[in-house]
């Protein structure tokens, strides 16, 4: 009795390979996919740090699906972590946390940078040096958590125009912040 035929071998790979393909997708890769339709895209993931103990975390979100909503963010070398947003109001600019998450839209696009949305990271013990890489989970309401990994760059690169140094826990909304 014979098993398999000529050419048997190649439907065999190709179903496999498309298997392997499904699964990858829908389970996602760290780096973007999610569940429940929020197809999500990270990408550009960098930071910068002050000579304290904060950085600030920028990176570009794209949504390939139903849209989706960056609702929190963490990592290991922070003691806490807080999507951020820089306002002006009446004549002054501020940053303070982000009310209900970062909308992304179905197909849309978000860009996370110095003077808009951000992740501060605070309370860290030991400051990566430029160079250097760490790991950061974004949280998002569709798509669950997504793992990327952030780039650490010279403070006040690529337009780094806030000084995240000179503010205390008044100026970013005083959440998870001590008053040394």
């Amino acid at each position: 009795m014979t098993l398999f035929r000529p050419g048997d071998g190649l439907i065999a790979a190709v179903a496999l390979a498309a298997l392997f393909l499904g699964v990858s997708v829908a389970c996602g890769d760290g780096e973007g996919s999610g569940a429940e339709g929020g197809a999500i895209e990270v990408s550009n993931a960098r930071a910068q740090f002050t000579t304290t103990d904060i950085g600030a975390v920028y990176f570009d979100v794209r949504s390939t699906g139903a849209g989706d909503r960056l609702v929190g963010a963490t990592a290991d070398i922070a003691d806490d972590t807080q999507v951020h947003e820089v306002v002006s109001e009446g004549g002054s600019t501020m940053m303070r946390p982000v009310e209900g998450g970062i909308p992304i839209d179905p197909g849309g696009h978000v860009s996370l940078q110095p003077g808009g949305y951000h992740v501060m990271v605070l309370g860290v013990a030991d400051i990566p040096e430029p160079g250097d890489t760490f790991e950061l989970v974004l949280d998002f309401e569709r798509a669950g958590r997504v793992t990327v990994t952030v780039h650490v760059q010279e403070f006040g690169a690529e337009g780094g125009d806030m000084d995240h140094g000179d503010m205390d826990g008044e100026d970013m909304g005083g959440e998870g912040m001590d008053d040394e």
